[in-house]
């Protein structure tokens, strides 16, 4: 089959679930992943893909999934973070250490000696299986919160800080699966601070540069240009924080935050013109391409391998987020009511889980029906969340404070 059909045929494929799930009111990432199994499915994959097709959408994924890095660090609300400071981190921290301890415990002692049996080291793969538990997906929530109003309220205020304070957590989550992947092993990442560090030293200088180079091109008036220079930033960084180790991902991250915090000082427009640009490039264009790219590595068969694998996951990333988020309930004035709900709106999942998965199962860190359970308990979390979180609010619409 002809390239650019396939290529139409990726993003027709993305187009058609999300607006079947958009008139469900199911999720729209729930769309997205579901579009890339489907994709994958045996005879679909057989028939539409051919191993040239493979290199150029394993190309496209690569670029999806710096451009929604770059779009989460664009996107990140500092603003928010800081007006609940207090609750928002204690929940981003605790939500996250939760489900990463009962991951790496849960693969470590119930499944270690079988996947070492396959020629798995059980600590590095315990370590990445936890960190990919411990991601939370800020995008969604958002949506959801705005279709019950509830964005602006103390409870979806404290919810999107704790969202985008995870972000930062999960950054340092990929750094260290990104190191794993290019050292090896866990005895080689005794640099990783030392390159963070380096790398943050160069941030704060580059943060200066870019900000006079967006100033002498908005001068210029063209879009194009500052546009271009966008692009440019994305895949300079991402270059960069690779020879430190780090991986691209990292530096596409920081890239957006530095271009972020770089627009506070051009015109509120052309920051708008240049955010809605770079959203329709990357959800629109390049993101069906990493979902697809995850569709056809995904497995169904292998579910079936190890059902308690299945079972246990979706469980503990339920329970992790759930119980991490109400255990600071002893440092904080939230009701138990409230962080419940609170702990329902940090257990949905989304794409980042998906990148460290698909990085490490792309670098041989994850066997195949692990990588697949997370793709399952991607969605599964991210399908429950909204009306479990709808529910809540409109049974007792005091608990948003």
């Amino acid at each position: 089959m002809s390239t650019i059909l396939i290529l139409a045929t990726v993003l027709a494929t993305s187009l058609l679930i999300k607006e079947i799930c958009r008139r469900l009111r199911i999720p729209i990432i729930v769309g997205q992943i579901s579009a890339g199994i489907v994709l994958g499915l045996p005879l679909i994959r057989s028939f539409l893909f051919d191993p040239k097709s493979f290199s150029l959408i394993d190309l496209l994924s690569q670029l999806g999934i710096l451009s929604l890095l770059f779009l989460a660090g664009l996107e990140i609300d500092f603003k928010k973070i800081l007006e609940n400071a207090r609750d928002a981190i204690l929940i981003a921290l605790s939500s996250a250490f939760f489900p990463f301890i009962f991951g790496f415990l849960f693969v470590y002692f119930f499944f270690g000696g079988y996947f070492s049996s396959q020629g798995f080291d059980p600590l590095t793969l315990s370590l990445v299986f936890g960190i990919a538990l411990a991601v939370t997906s800020e995008g969604t929530k958002v949506k959801v919160l705005m279709d019950l109003n509830a964005l602006d309220t103390r409870l979806g205020a404290i919810m999107v800080g704790a969202g985008a304070f995870d972000d930062l957590i999960e950054i340092l989550g990929l750094s260290f699966v990104t190191a794993l992947a290019q050292t090896g092993s866990t005895e080689e990442l005794v640099m990783l601070p030392l390159n963070l560090l380096v790398f943050a030293f160069l941030f704060f200088l580059l943060a200066k540069v870019i900000s006079r180079l967006l100033k002498y091109v908005e001068r210029k008036e063209t879009d194009v240009d500052l546009f271009l220079l966008v692009l440019i930033l994305m895949m300079g960084l991402a270059a960069l924080s690779e020879l430190f180790s780090l991986g691209s991902v990292i530096g596409a991250f920081v890239g957006g935050i530095l271009m972020q915090l770089s627009m506070r000082k051009v015109k509120k427009k052309e920051e708008e013109d240049i955010l809605d640009s770079f959203k329709l490039l990357s959800l629109a264009f390049l993101a069906p391409f990493f979902f697809a790219n995850v569709g056809l590595n995904f497995n169904l068969q292998s579910l079936f391998v190890n059902p308690s694998l299945l079972v246990g996951t979706i469980f503990i990333a339920f329970i992790g987020k759930i119980v991490g988020t109400m255990a600071i309930k002893p440092l904080s004035r939230l009701g138990w009511k409230q962080l419940y709900v609170i702990g329902w709106a940090m257990n949905s999942r989304g794409a980042v889980e998906l990148v460290i998965a698909l990085m490490a199962l792309g670098n041989g860190l994850l066997p195949l029906e692990v990588f697949s359970v997370l793709v399952v308990t991607s969605l599964v979390t991210t399908l429950t969340f909204p009306f479990v979180l709808e529910k809540e609010i409109r049974k007792d619409p005091k608990l948003l404070g």
